[in-house]
């Protein structure tokens, strides 16, 4: 049995469905199993990490997992470290931690240590695992879609800066190859796209696929602190955060381990948008 935590999100959702079609048993852990849809066969069970039992439950009899955590960066009480203490009681053998980019270490001294902690809940337990560490995800652009649907304009912070985009789908493909082939066994992977673009050249990308003249407006540094810090971020660390983005090039490195380790060309933010953002036309 393979766990897969996170499960209706951009990437466990996409790795539910790859190892379900290789016809593998899987069980998709979310919080709120209501009325969740996922392909013929998936066990879905409740597992919330704030939630010992309900973790312990999820964990019964599995083999191998995926983490992820949607804390938000700083938090106390790391949630990884819950999903790992439930692996090991469970005897789990195998784990894959969906991470971020360089485990952070380019970003705020405080995120960075806050991601060397949540890595070495996995790196430390003894368990064999593979890290993934993908940069911003193209789903990140999703969230257009209401604006897009209320005008033309988008509202887009840093919309000059470059980053080497990953899609979803691409970061699935290498966690379910580390689940099921072996090779990846205690490595920590670098992803990326195949290209660093910005924001305002995707939106380009977006309104040639749609057909529409579209604008980009950045929001001021002020603007883009608040949203930070009502997304959950103390607001000291979110100025911080995005201070050191703004000095920097965070995220634009390119890397070739998704391609080498999928054995295709990685998708380009054009080919994901033309799937995502067509039915908007």
């Amino acid at each position: 049995m393979i766990l897969v935590i996170g499960a209706t999100g951009h990437v466990g959702a996409e790795v539910v469905k790859a190892l379900a079609a290789r016809g593998l048993a899987v069980r998709a852990m979310t919080r709120r199993p209501e009325g969740v849809r996922f392909p013929e066969g998936v066990e879905v069970v409740r597992g919330d990490c704030e939630d010992a039992e309900s973790l312990r439950e999820a964990f019964e009899g599995v083999r191998k997992a995926f983490l992820m955590t949607g804390q938000v960066t700083g938090s106390e009480n790391l949630h990884t470290r819950a999903q790992v203490r439930a692996a090991k009681e469970a005897g789990v053998g195998y784990l894959v931690k969906l991470s971020v980019a360089k485990g952070g270490e380019d970003s705020h001294p405080k995120v960075a240590a806050w991601h060397r902690e949540d890595e070495r809940a996995v790196t430390g337990s003894g368990i064999d695992h593979t890290m993934l560490r993908p940069g911003r995800f193209m789903s990140n652009t999703l969230h257009w879609k209401h604006m897009l649907r209320r005008g033309d304009e988008v509202t887009v912070a840093f919309a000059k800066k470059r980053t080497a985009p990953i899609a979803p789908e691409d970061i699935a493909a290498v966690a379910v190859k580390a689940l099921t082939e072996g090779g990846l066994a205690n490595r920590t992977l670098e992803l990326s796209g195949p290209e660093a673009i910005t924001p305002q050249q995707e939106l380009d990308i977006v309104a040639k696929i749609l057909n529409r003249r579209l604008t980009l407006r950045e929001p001021t540094v002020e603007e883009t602190v608040d949203g930070i810090v009502r997304a959950g971020m103390e607001r000291e660390l979110a100025e911080a955060m995005v201070e050191h983005v703004l000095r920097g090039d965070y995220g634009a490195e390119i890397s070739d381990a998704t391609e080498k380790i999928l054995k295709r060309k990685a998708t380009t933010f054009e080919q994901w948008a033309e799937k995502h953002f067509k039915e908007e036309q």
